[in-house]
């Protein structure tokens, strides 16, 4: 017979009859796995100081660029303009040598002071002009100029020699030079060309 302390030393040993647990079956590889951990992004600023100091280099060096070619272009404009209307006077006119040595006065007023080039006239005002001229076209304008007022006028090779001569001078890029005036014991101004 059973007596009360073996039912309880029988509860409380495993019986041979209880089953061990399940063993739960081992997750997939594909379970296994995690997301791919991507680092942290990059802040592209603040940007490096060399990289700064290379924009302002750039900054500096293209404002330059800009206000030297701005600068030349409003020193050569009205050279441009002269040109122009050289183009469009008409060469077979009896008035063009005098039109020529207007134009030509005029543009050379755009960039010297009145003072010292309004007062030139004849071989001083000649010799001012070869200055702007190739070596080998030098001395040919005043000859033709000098005719502007003769009652023979240019012939019509000349009106053409003479318009040459004016676009060759109106194309030339050279700054112009100033005029000295030099004032003699008498006191009369002389131009030294």
């Amino acid at each position: 017979m059973l007596t009360l302390s073996t039912f309880i030393i029988m509860a409380a040993a495993p019986s041979a009859t209880t089953t061990a647990p399940i063993a739960t079956p081992a997750p997939s590889p594909l379970e296994q796995m995690h997301d791919i951990a991507l680092p942290e992004t990059v802040s592209s600023l603040p940007i490096a100081p060399g990289y700064w100091i290379l924009l302002a280099a750039i900054l500096v060096i293209g404002v330059a660029l800009l206000a030297k070619w701005l600068k030349h272009h409003k020193y050569h404009a009205p050279r441009k303009a002269a040109l122009k209307l050289l183009i469009e006077m008409d060469v077979q006119s009896a008035s063009f040598a005098a039109d020529v040595n207007s134009l030509l006065k005029r543009t050379a007023l755009t960039y010297l002071p009145r003072a010292s080039l309004a007062h030139l006239n004849g071989t001083p005002w000649f010799n001012w002009l070869d200055r702007r001229l190739p070596t080998n076209k030098q001395n040919l304008i005043g000859d033709l100029l000098v005719k502007r007022y003769q009652a023979s006028g240019l012939t019509p090779e000349e009106n053409q020699q003479l318009f040459s001569l004016a676009s060759l001078w109106l194309n030339n890029k050279d700054k112009f030079e100033h005029v000295a005036i030099t004032t003699t014991q008498q006191g009369i101004s002389e131009v030294a060309c």
